[in-house]
């Protein structure tokens, strides 16, 4: 019952079919499928099956691969006639789950829009006037047969404007369903349903105009970079390049113009971006460069509208799609371009029930569909830039930027000289940049990639350090939400007035995020308009896109947020950028935490000086002398890359070696971290080559 080469075929008129049903199973289920159900189960349909004495959904992966010689159960229904995806997907299904060691069906379960629904696509009916046969020309005169005023009204409306959908016509002509009945019986006009898809983009062209640049000319270095991508997109095979250009260098451009090489050769686009605010801009761009044929996919959408979107994407309506990482599962048939923005940001990752790399998973995709992929940063991740150093990538430079303004100057704010001043957040020199662009009438952004007031509360007379009941971890205090949050699950609680382990109400708030800095401003700055850009503020991208269109608007001054801030943006006014307190991310307990600080704030550094008036930079670090910052200050990713690859050399981190998460979950605490004991002891004796 799992797969394999087929050893016989059967005579009759019952196929055999392979399916993957969601359920914790490492191997796929043989099925009948009867002769009546035949024309209906393509590869890619979701189909009702038994699996003992359940009835569970699952998808035709296409025909059997091995005949078990037990008698075989039959499937029972198909739940959709509608394919979610082709043959061309199901080596890249396969993958995935073997890869990750993920039971495929589940897999499908989530990455599948609508999976088990068993309804079809929506329709809404329409009103045409009736045509003749001969010459395509309308009906005749209805001034010829008895008609009221309503029905004399209606058949002008459609005359004047073409089909309407009868709910369009019921608002204008009210209670007109009677009447449309007796128009058609007469075969004036005709009644017909019309599938209807929800769709994301139809309100893109609403869309604030600061998040859509102007196209700009191709410089020299542009140029060069789309026809290395138009010759990789001639061969028809599959390349893999690196597109490194600094902050406002026109990568994006350069993304456009081999799209438009790429649609010209009849094959199809895939664009992905790592956040979700990031997707709506650059799928306008596409929309407005080539037309209704782009579709926008991310797990912000609905369910329902996600669906839409996969029934246009497997009826060929769509030659480009724009998304968030959930995207690179998108069923195009013939895509010969896969576009991975910001391919360093570690939001690619997906954690949660099904984890994936949508980066890595992009790479493999245009492996198996012959395909040119793209990999697109001003800070490339420190893997993707040795691979392309090694000659595993194609690597193109952009190394200057297409405005006219210089990249911004970088200054280092030693924190140990700021000891004992009155700012302890703010300190000296960033208060005092930042009264001098305000009093200019110029914008700032600050940065810190941590949100809420106090990352620690704790009880001064016990130590009692509030933790998460799930995760174990510290709980981050939200001042104005008066709770004390996870931001690993979410679980929340009210913040109590004594320790619950000493009954103490000496409980001490340490550190600091967003909330608290955005506090402090607004008391070194009454006057300013101040407005903050974080997950608390802005839980989805709607949200926040009305928090950049009033700063880009000039109605707020200044802005603080965390990485949301860092990448993408385009605000011409921005002169000054700040880094609170740039070594948090430093020395987190993870190896790549150099390479995560030094893409952060060389990319949030890049948003100032994009307009006429020259940037500047100021970094509050404790650690000026650290490689990281000075590579920061130089805007110089080739000493970072040496710096940090002797590093992962000496201590054998990748490059170098490849790591595996092994992930162990259960019920009882006690029983989890007893197998996980075993399991490191087994495999350092097998690592060692010790005998079981």
């Amino acid at each position: 019952m799992s797969r394999g080469e087929p050893e016989n075929r059967r005579s009759d008129s019952t196929s055999v079919v392979e399916v993957a049903v969601a359920l914790p199973l490492f191997h796929t289920l043989t099925y009948a499928l009867p002769e009546a159900l035949q024309p209906k189960a393509q590869v890619g349909c979701a189909v009702r099956v038994p699996v003992g004495r359940r009835l569970v959904t699952g998808y035709v992966l296409g025909p059997a691969r091995e005949f078990p010689t037990a008698p075989l159960k039959e499937v029972l229904a198909v739940l959709d006639p509608d394919p979610r995806f082709g043959p061309e997907m199901v080596p890249f299904f396969h993958w995935l789950a073997e890869y990750y060691h993920y039971p495929l069906g589940e897999a499908l379960r989530q990455i599948i829009p609508g999976s088990g629904r068993s309804s079809g696509p929506k329709t809404e009916r329409w009103v045409r006037l009736r045509m003749t046969t001969e010459g395509n020309q309308p009906a005749p005169d209805a001034s010829r047969v008895r008609l009221g005023p309503k029905a004399r009204a209606l058949l002008q409306h459609l005359e004047a404007y073409g089909p309407t959908p009868v709910r369009e016509l019921n608002r204008l002509f009210p209670s007109c369903h009677a009447v449309l009945k007796r128009l058609a019986a007469r075969d004036l006009v005709s009644l017909e349903d019309r599938v209807i898809f929800r769709n994301p983009m139809a309100e893109m062209n609403n869309l604030p105009a600061f998040l859509v640049e102007e196209p700009l000319a191709l410089t020299p270095e542009q140029q060069q970079a789309v026809q290395e991508i138009s010759r990789g997109l001639a061969r028809g095979e599959f390349v893999p390049f690196l597109l490194h250009g600094v902050t406002a260098s026109g990568k994006t451009e350069v993304y456009l113009a081999a799209a438009e090489d790429c649609l010209a050769r009849g094959r199809q686009v895939l664009v992905l971006l790592p956040e979700i605010a990031l997707t709506h801009p650059v799928a306008l761009l596409f929309r407005r460069r080539f037309g209704d044929r782009v579709s926008l996919l991310h797990s912000g959408l609905s369910d329902a509208a996600r669906l839409d979107q996969w029934r246009r994407i497997m009826r060929g309506e769509v030659d480009v799609v724009v998304g968030a990482r959930s995207a690179v599962f998108a069923p195009l048939a013939r895509v010969g371009l896969i576009v991975v923005d910001e391919e360093h940001d570690p939001s690619y990752k997906h954690e949660g029930g099904l984890p994936y790399q949508a980066r890595d998973a992009a790479l493999y995709r245009g492996q198996m569909a012959r395909a040119v992929v793209v990999l697109v940063s001003a800070t490339p991740s420190l893997g993707t830039y040795y691979r392309a150093m090694e000659g595993k990538y194609r690597y193109l430079s952009l190394e200057r930027r297409v405005t006219p303004q210089a990249l911004p100057e970088i200054e280092l704010v030693n924190l140990k000289r700021e000891r004992g001043r009155q700012a302890k957040i703010i300190s000296g020199p960033l208060a005092a940049a930042l009264k001098e662009v305000l009093s200019r009438g110029e914008q700032a952004l600050l940065f810190l990639n941590r949100r809420g007031y106090s990352t620690v509360v704790f009880c001064l007379f016990c130590g009692e350090v509030f933790r998460c009941r799930h995760c174990s971890v510290a709980l981050t205090h939200h001042r104005q939400r008066g709770l004390l949050i996870c931001h690993y699950c979410g679980f929340a609680r009210p913040l109590p007035d004594r320790c619950p382990e000493c009954q103490s109400t000496a409980l001490k708030k340490h550190g600091l995020g967003t909330e608290k800095v955005e506090a402090e401003l607004r008391r070194l700055f009454p006057e300013v308009r101040i407005g903050r850009l974080d997950r608390d503020v802005a839980p989805h991208s709607g949200r926040g896109l009305k928090i950049l269109e009033d700063f880009a608007a000039g109605r707020l001054d200044l802005l603080v947020g965390t990485q949301m801030i860092t990448k993408g943006h385009h605000f011409p006014r921005v002169t000054l950028v700040g880094a609170v307190a740039a070594d948090l991310s430093l020395f987190f307990p993870e190896y790549h935490a150099g390479e995560r600080t030094f893409q952060l704030l060389s990319q949030v550094a890049g948003r100032a000086g994009r307009g006429e008036a020259p940037g500047r930079v100021l970094i509050q670090t404790y650690h000026p002398e650290h490689y990281v910052f000075q590579a920061v200050r130089n805007q110089d990713y080739a000493a970072f890359y040496q710096a940090e690859l002797a590093v992962r050399r000496h201590l054998g981190y990748p490059p170098f070696t490849r790591l595996a998460l092994v992930r162990l979950s259960g019920p009882d605490e006690a029983q989890v971290a007893r197998q996980a004991r075993h399991l490191a002891e087994a495999l350092q004796r097998f690592l060692k080559g010790q005998p079981e």
